[in-house]
């Protein structure tokens, strides 16, 4: 394998700074770009048959914007590797948010008590400072909680992080529109957004994962994070402990389309198994037609409900290292099928958005959508995400 040499810095908090993947201005400032295309050695589980950094697969990626199945950019390329971005202070920043940040410690349940520390590293109680899971006898969670978001690119970085994270600053708030929508939603059942150190190169990076401080967050959200950064991270291997008994007892997670190009090629297994389900090995570009249509027996999901099915939008469609629905412990919600696929089977319906929880009621979102920037306005998709969050935490009437 490959050594693997960490960015600088990557990622930028909400609406201050981001960069298109094709080099032109994002939302705010150019993140500049630097470094060589990746020369890297062959690989089966690749559609193009290339070894990203540290002996990840690296798909064919197209333009992100005109779907037209072209190459890599050198902009892309640059990314992916392993030069430096310069213009990042690397200092943990927090979102501009209406109100309080203190809130998520507080939350209740409508029965049940907390049952103490939470066993393995750590001694922190259960997210929410409720019961594991946040529920008992059938209850929801009660009142605001917190969102820790994680954003580190080691890889590839998206143009469309700023703009989910103001996404997730708007759908926290109770005048959120999108929540009119949800029928007996409590009022209160609101969200702060933190947002994680970004920069590897900060001598603080990554000082957010103690048992102590996730104890204070409901869910953690993984907005399209690229790369090995746990494995590579300061402690990497404690902190992966740490969030690993979090979860377990009771924690929930959240993440859209590259939360699942993250620690891939089996660099954390546990996280593959019961968090994600697996990584994308390849997909579709940017803008290619897909027709999304829930599974038969989800279809009154709370997740699901208001939207439209069949969903026709378009994307850049991930391709999973296997098959999401027979690993033990995933709901396959609804499927993608993509008819003018250019991949292998592409045409064939895959996995698009699916769930987990495990036996102490910690639960895990996920959907393969959010690629580019425009996706982030579309209302179902913003309903989408709205309701695996509330799902997650506990607190989305019908999925408790």
């Amino acid at each position: 394998m490959r050594s693997y040499q960490i960015c600088s810095a990557t990622v930028v908090a909400a609406a201050l700074l981001g960069a298109c993947s094709d080099g032109s201005a994002g939302l705010g400032n150019p993140l500049p770009r630097a470094g060589s295309p990746s020369n890297s050695s062959t690989n089966g589980n690749s559609a193009n048959g290339t070894v990203d950094n540290g002996g990840s697969p690296a798909p064919n990626r197209g333009s992100d914007s005109s779907g037209s199945g072209t190459s890599p950019t050198a902009a892309e390329n640059g990314v992916r590797g392993s030069s430096p971005i310069p213009g990042m202070d690397g200092a943990s920043s927090t979102l501009p948010i209406a109100g309080t940040g203190t809130m998520g410690g507080s939350s209740t349940t409508t029965s049940g008590t907390g049952d103490g520390p939470a066993s393995g590293a750590g001694t922190a109680n259960p997210p929410g400072g409720g019961s594991p899971g946040g529920a008992t006898d059938g209850g929801l969670k009660q009142g605001p909680f917190k969102v820790l978001v994680l954003s580190t690119t080691l890889e590839f970085h998206h143009d469309s992080i700023p703009a989910c994270n103001q996404l997730l600053n708007d759908l926290g708030q109770a005048s959120a529109p999108e929540r009119a929508k949800i029928s007996g939603l409590a009022p209160d059942a609101t969200w702060t957004v933190d947002q994680m150190g970004a920069d590897p190169a900060a001598p603080n990076y990554f000082s957010e994962v103690t048992a102590e401080n996730l104890a204070n967050y409901d869910v953690v959200f993984s907005n399209n994070p690229t790369g090995p950064v746990f494995t590579n991270a300061p402690d990497g291997a404690n902190k992966k402990t740490v969030f690993q008994t979090w979860f377990e007892n009771g924690g929930g997670w959240a993440g859209q389309h590259s939360a699942t190009d993250f620690e891939n090629n089996s660099r954390w297994t546990w996280w593959d198994d019961h968090v994600a389900g697996g990584w994308f090995t390849d997909h579709d570009n940017d803008g290619t037609p897909g027709t999304v249509s829930w599974q038969t027996q989800f279809t009154d999901h709370p997740i699901l409900r208001g939207l439209p099915s069949p969903w026709n939008t378009s994307d850049e469609w991930y391709i999973m290292n296997r098959n999401i629905e027979a690993v033990p412990g995933f709901s396959i919600l609804a499927k993608v099928t993509v008819s003018n696929s250019s991949k292998p089977n592409g045409a064939q319906p895959r996995p698009a958005i699916w769930t987990t929880e495990n036996a102490n009621g910690g639960r895990g979102f996920y959907t393969i959508r959010g690629h580019s920037q425009k996706v982030y306005a579309e209302d179902e998709f913003r309903q989408l995400v709205l309701r695996g969050i509330l799902w997650a935490a506990h607190r989305l009437p019908g999925g408790n």
